[in-house]
């Protein structure tokens, strides 16, 4: 009688002790430091086994009573990558991880967005012009002061040979409109005297 109870209990004690297994290890930077602090997560996405541990002031973990499977190890510490280990508990062995994390490195994030108010539509150019700027402006020769007046206040206009202006990306291809009349004739004092400043009260 006391031979059969002895054996029941053997077998009751064996069958615990195969049954779940035992995770320990300890977390290192590249240099070999100890990581105090680290989040340590082992896992199995199948049977949704989970359990979590961090690591102490020696830069260990240690996980007990984790059930004979397949898990995956996950390691996640401030300024270094997140990394993954593969664990496969088998026995009552104690199963030792020890992982080495590698120090994060900085990334640049770029989001590019369509939007139509950013497609420019117009690539004219244009300039209101006063008679007020008129007045601050270098004085003129009186046969080109019209040329010489939107050279020195319109951007991207460069003075040309006699007494002209050339528009950046054009040549040759200006044209005037007074009072909403077009001017065909070539408003170059070689060729004929400009419109007096006097007589323009703005322009654009």
């Amino acid at each position: 009688m006391r031979l059969l109870v002895g054996m029941l209990v053997t077998c009751a004690v064996w069958g615990q002790s195969i049954g779940s297994g035992t995770v320990a290890g300890s977390i290192t930077d590249p240099s070999g430091a100890l990581v105090v602090g680290a989040q340590v997560t082992i896992a199995n996405a199948v049977t949704g086994y989970h359990q979590e541990a961090t690591t102490d002031t020696s830069g260990s973990f240690r996980f007990t009573n984790v059930p004979l499977n397949e898990y995956t190890l996950t390691v996640k510490a401030a300024g270094f990558a997140s990394a993954n280990q593969h664990l496969d508990v088998r026995s009552s062995l104690p199963v030792t991880a020890n992982v080495t994390l590698k120090v994060a490195s900085e990334t640049t994030s770029v989001t590019v967005e369509a939007s139509g108010a950013q497609v420019e539509t117009d690539t004219s150019t244009h300039q209101d012009v006063d008679r007020s700027t008129f007045l601050k402006l270098p004085t003129f020769d009186p046969g080109g002061a019209l040329n010489q007046a939107i050279t020195y206040s319109t951007g991207a206009v460069a003075a040309d040979a006699n007494g002209f202006f050339h528009p950046v990306g054009d040549h040759a291809q200006v044209s005037y409109v007074i009072d909403g009349q077009p001017i065909t004739d070539q408003q170059s004092k070689t060729f004929s005297t400009q419109l007096p400043l006097n007589a323009i009260q703005n322009m654009n």
